[in-house]
């Protein structure tokens, strides 16, 4: 009985319930939201968010930030696009544009860890001149011709199934990541990192790595969703996935990833970006427009960091009326004792 309450009681198990519930209700109010074709559609366009999501996770886990994935994912995805353009062997041009992912995502870990500045004032900063640098590179103009294994990989389905292969190959990601928060001492020490970073660092964890680890493996991820841009919205453009930002920073949040650090599980991020995925299906079908989405999503932010923070206020009130309660039946039986004795 009580392995059956902690698992009602896990955030995760509420997503589901929030999955079920959206696609209850979105199909009630349009028949078309769990249509073959439109579930088939959503996929495909929540993996770019997913892959975002999945590589933030880890940096939020540790209490910083990383807003730069945006830009990272332009440059990555603009000097793909650009090198295959001019002729580059397409397996080349793909191990540059992530090692480019990559070294960006090692620049903002050595900038914030190392020279100790703010992850939010820092991340600002370099997706600002990630972009720069894709725009500099196409010079405004957009490329919209890729070989066809980019296609293949970001819009097509695996043989004859309506699966495309982008979700499955985002799935692969993500169980590699679970093992890897999850199941490995690095994992163990992201968390204990975002818990305290003082006894982390007094009980032997190599704080500074570890930090710096997560922005690597958050720049890596977000040059890969560049390449799922790329075979999903075949055009590499400065700028391209700006609007992926607000939704990814959502999905970690509200998948159970403290805002503050510490907590926080991979496939509750999950979870969260595949109902964010449905509720904007949701939207659209309903003829919302993208500042409506927009809106949408920043309202459920929100509730995503205050809920925690109003159940611990809860808990904390009930904690100390039921120290109150206790004094009172404590001071309460010692007058009665004291009376007996005076009689």
């Amino acid at each position: 009985m009580t392995n059956v309450r902690k698992l009602l009681v896990r955030w995760e198990v509420g997503l589901v319930v929030l999955i079920v519930v959206v696609m209850i209700g979105g199909q009630w109010a349009d028949g078309d939201l769990i249509s073959s074709f439109n579930l088939q559609t959503t996929a495909l366009n929540s993996v770019v968010l997913l892959c975002l999501a999945i590589g933030l996770a880890p940096v939020i886990m540790t209490s910083d930030i990383d807003l730069s994935v945006v830009g990272i994912l332009a440059l990555a995805g603009v000097a793909m696009g650009d090198l295959m353009s001019h002729g580059m062997n397409t397996w080349l041009a793909i191990v540059i544009g992530l090692s480019i992912a990559l070294v960006c995502g090692l620049v903002n870990g050595l900038l914030v860890v190392l020279f100790d500045l703010p992850a939010l004032a820092v991340t600002l900063g370099t997706m600002g001149a990630y972009t720069g640098i894709s725009f500099l590179i196409l010079k405004g103009l957009a490329i919209t011709t890729f070989p066809s294994v980019v296609v293949t990989l970001g819009s097509s389905n695996l043989t004859g199934t309506q699966i495309p292969i982008a979700v499955i190959v985002i799935i692969i990601i993500a169980i590699i990541m679970t093992y890897l928060v999850h199941g490995t001492v690095f994992g163990r020490s992201v968390f204990a990192v975002g818990g305290n970073r003082k006894a982390a660092l007094y009980s032997g964890i190599p704080v500074n790595r570890v930090r710096i680890l997560t922005f690597v493996i958050s720049g890596f991820l977000a040059g890969f969703a560049g390449l799922l841009f790329l075979g999903n919205y075949q055009t590499a453009q400065a700028g391209m996935g700006a609007s992926q930002l607000l939704p990814a920073v959502t999905a970690v949040i509200l998948g159970g990833v403290s805002a503050y650090g510490g907590t926080g599980t991979i496939p509750g991020v999950a979870l969260a970006a595949v109902l964010l995925a449905l509720l904007q299906s949701a939207l659209g079908l309903h003829n919302f427009s993208g500042e409506g989405q927009t809106m949408a999503i920043g309202v459920l932010l929100i509730v995503a960091i205050g809920t925690p923070q109003l159940v611990r206020a809860q808990q904390d009130w009930r904690r100390r009326r039921g120290d109150r309660n206790m004094e009172f039946a404590s001071a309460s039986a010692s007058s009665g004792e004291e009376g007996e004795t005076a009689s």
